[in-house]
């Protein structure tokens, strides 16, 4: 590893990864005593010296420093010692008058402005007023986005939720993000409800207030001044770090073109602009007599650099991101006007040491682990052809080659994250980067800055240069349409776990070691690697092609419902997709239904099973049915006028997917041993969606789960009394009618299907009440076990066709 990198082993590797260590330690035991860790890591320390790496005594001590403040200050996050005002002690959904200060830029969506509030007043009613301290996330309703300023303090009157996770098998977990970011609840309140408490403002509040109304002024002056939408975004983007304008689709563009660092101000965008204003003013001081005679021109500029870079990150909103960028940056500059001899991986690693040891929560934000994958594999990659004496003697040649190898490299570097928290790979994104990077990075960037000086005083000329911006802009989106266009452009993999993305990792450390002439130790970890993956990818395969048991998820979609049956035979049917209704921009399929199928090494579906055409069971499927194969839809007759059916049929017909509508009587999908029995539904009854729910039994052996969707007491007697199917409606487990709504599970019903356990699919706190206190009550005096994903998180049922075991996520 020596030779890798030229300059001998870096002192400051051991330190960051002691302190890694200690971060990861206090993530997965935030309750372990300090000092018990603490004697841990000394014995750990000393053992790696003694045997394998050998440290020096001030190395050592540093890193066991390290390591225990990373323990310490993730624990500290993760197990506070909460005391009684503290804001997430009333995050319970009760309804709170709140007092508080705006403490974020805004963020503007078309229907709605969100904002961080920093709580210090809690009333109730019959409750005497608490002071609190802790941020909540908090949704403001109105077409007017001028209403409320950083630094107000603000009153209202709302429901204060916790942050909640979706809770299923390898699920995000939000909740821990968010209590990285210190936010603790979140508020939903129309503008009109909002009142400004009057107050002095003082000098910090008064500039941030006037960065904030200068950034909104400059992304109403583009948006409103460019015909491309799209291209007006960006550009807001690239300048202000303002994302929300950016449609879903647009990003995922750039995601399958390899490009979408592109759209969030990071290291890319900070290093340009650091460029450019450091040539400006060294080209300035230069003309200086004192500077050039002094010859500290250079390190003058470099420190002046500073300056407007750090306001680039305020004006930008400051965030995790673009503060860690600032930080890399930073000290890779003063770095490099040290003018001394410097290892460039011991920069990276006093990079990532000052950022972990400011915020330890940033090692599992992504795009901290992205920058650091892709600059890692930057530096080690050219090291490397500097080694081989890879470099090519012509000047235009090595600087075109140059920039296809930074593409490369951090292509390599983060491929494995990208696999694990995208589950895309694009095999396009040399081409992309090689147009967009000075395009969108070198051109309209620096463009866009001019227009942000110049638009308050001379509208016209920055008219003409935001519509030069939109011509390049529109050139960039069509060049990546075109290049994405192509079957072969980009590919959905399933996603990386983590002792995979550690053998990849392992397998290119034995390239690197190989080209660098330790061809055994290199032939070693390749051989090691390929092998290790070898054995998962078979184990993993024979899994699934030779299951011995049925696996059905109810999956945990909030107020909805959605599922997944994964057959003894391999076979992959997905039942609903959950969802949320038409106007709510938070998709199901994409954050939740589709990375869970993904974790599950599932990109193609052998069925989808719509039960109804209603938003809650319907509108995560047009995710599945645009980023899986999927052979069949199965549906019933009925149609709906909304957006979401219409693109969901839309979609059968683009992917030639075909639809089965099963017919009025009872209908069986067939699977070798499994067998999906669909009951006849009731003849001539309207438009009631719900009653007209597709019901089914899925039956292996001796095992049997009812899907009921959302019937009615209707529905549900004119099951119970038809003469069906041989085994009829008694199930050995029941998915509760309509989440357990009161006008469902009726007594004849429950009698029918006598099942051991009842699964109710329902939202959290949802607004119907459901399941209702009587329904419950009911299957308690049945004698039903009962589990809710609400309350459990996701059910996971498994079965050998005679007897079945029931895990949920959050009870085990």
């Amino acid at each position: 590893m020596k030779k890798i990198l030229n300059f001998g082993f870096p002192p400051l590797i051991p330190v960051v990864l002691s302190l890694i260590t200690g971060i990861l330690v206090g993530n997965r035991f935030p309750g372990l005593p300090l000092g018990a860790f603490a004697a841990v890591a000394l014995v750990f320390l000393v053992a790696v010296s003694r045997f394998f790496l050998k440290l020096k005594p001030l190395v050592m001590g540093i890193s066991f420093i390290s390591m225990v403040w990373g323990f310490f200050s993730l624990a500290r996050i993760l197990n506070p010692d909460v005391s009684l005002d503290l804001v997430s002690q009333l995050s319970n959904s009760s309804k709170y008058t709140i007092t508080g200060e705006i403490v974020s830029f805004s963020k503007d969506y078309s229907r709605k402005k969100r904002v961080v509030i920093f709580c210090n007043r809690v009333e109730k009613k019959g409750m005497p007023p608490v002071n609190v301290h802790g941020r909540i996330i908090l949704n403001i309703y109105d077409k007017n986005k001028e209403l409320f300023q950083y630094g107000d303090l603000i009153q209202f009157t709302s429901y204060l939720k916790p942050i909640r996770n979706f809770s299923n098998p390898n699920g995000f977990d939000y909740e821990k993000l968010m209590k990285f970011s210190g936010v603790f609840g979140s508020a939903y309140v129309g503008a009109d409800k909002i009142r400004v408490i009057p107050r002095p403002i003082d000098f910090h509040i008064k500039i941030m207030r006037n960065l904030e109304q200068v950034r909104n002024r400059f992304f109403y002056f583009v948006m409103d001044g460019m015909e491309n939408r799209n291209a007006a975004a960006i550009l807001v983007a690239l300048v202000t770090g303002k994302k929300e304008a950016i449609p879903l689709k647009l990003k995922d563009l750039f995601s399958r073109a390899g490009t979408s660092h592109l759209l969030a101000i990071s290291g890319l965008h900070l290093s340009i602009v650091a460029l450019g204003f450091f040539g400006l003013f060294y080209f300035l001081l230069a003309r200086v007599p004192m500077f050039l005679m002094k010859g500290i021109a250079k390190k003058t500029a470099g420190i002046l650099t500073l300056i407007p870079l750090c306001f680039y990150g305020v004006f930008s909103g400051f965030s995790p991101s673009t503060q860690r960028a600032f930080i890399m940056i930073s000290i890779f500059m003063i770095s490099f006007l040290s003018e001394k001899e410097n290892n460039p991986l011991n920069t990276l690693a006093l990079a990532a040491i000052v950022i972990l040891i400011y915020d330890s929560a940033a090692l599992f934000s992504i795009s901290f682990q992205l920058s650091f994958g892709a600059l890692l594999f930057i530096l080690i990659g050219f090291s490397l052809i500097k080694i081989r004496g890879w470099i090519p003697k012509k000047k235009l040649i090595t600087i075109v080659t140059s920039a296809a190898l930074v593409t490369f490299f951090a292509g390599l570097g983060t491929f494995p994250l990208i696999a694990h928290y995208f589950n895309l790979i694009s095999y396009v994104q040399i081409l992309s980067n090689l147009v967009l990077v000075p395009l969108m990075g070198f051109i309209c960037l620096p463009l866009g800055f001019m227009v942000f000086l110049i638009f308050p005083i001379c509208p016209v000329p920055a008219e003409l240069l935001v519509n030069l911006c939109q011509g390049i802009l529109s050139f960039c989106i069509a060049y990546i349409q075109f290049l994405t266009s192509f079957k072969l452009s980009w590919s959905r993999i399933v996603a990386f776990d983590v002792p995979e993305m550690i053998l990849v990792y392992l397998f290119f450390a034995g390239v690197a070691l190989y080209i660098v002439h330790q061809k055994k130790t290199g032939l070693v970890l390749v051989i090691l690697a390929v092998l290790a993956g070898s054995f998962s990818f078979t184990t993993g395969l024979k899994t699934k092609l030779f299951q011995k048991k049925m696996i059905i998820t109810i999956l945990d979609v909030g107020q909805g419902n959605s599922a997944l049956i994964q057959t003894i035979e391999g076979k992959n049917i997905l039942v609903d997709g959950g969802g949320f209704s038409d106007r709510s921009s938070f998709d199901i399929g994409r954050y939740v239904v589709g990375p869970f199928l993904w974790s599950q090494k599932i990109f193609c579906l052998d069925a989808v099973i719509l039960t109804h055409p209603e938003s809650d069971h319907m509108n995560g499927l047009l995710y599945i049915l645009e980023n899986f194969k999927v052979n069949l839809v199965v549906k019933n007759r009925d149609t709906a006028s909304s957006r979401a059916y219409k693109g969901l049929m839309a979609l059968c017909r683009e992917n030639t997917i075909r639809v089965w509508h099963p017919s009025t009587g009872d209908t069986t999908l067939g699977f070798d041993r499994t067998r999906l029995i669909f009951f006849r539904d009731i003849p001539g009854s309207g438009q009631n969606l719900n009653n007209n729910s597709l019901v089914f039994q899925v039956r292996f052996n001796k095992f049997s789960l009812l899907f009921t969707g959302d019937i009615l007491n209707e529905r549900e007697m004119v099951l119970a009394r038809q003469n069906m199917y041989v085994h009829g409606l008694k199930s050995s487990l029941l998915i509760s009618p309509h989440h357990g709504s009161l006008t469902s599970s009726s007594k004849i019903f429950l009698d029918k299907v006598n099942p051991e356990s009842v699964i109710i699919s329902c939202g959290f706190g949802n607004q119907y009440g459901f399941p209702h206190p009587d329904v419950l009550k009911r299957y308690n005096n049945m004698g039903y076990g009962i589990f809710r994903t609400d309350i459990d998180g996701a059910v996971t049922i498994s079965s050998d066709g005679i007897v079945y075991n029931i895990l949920t996520h959050k009870g085990g």
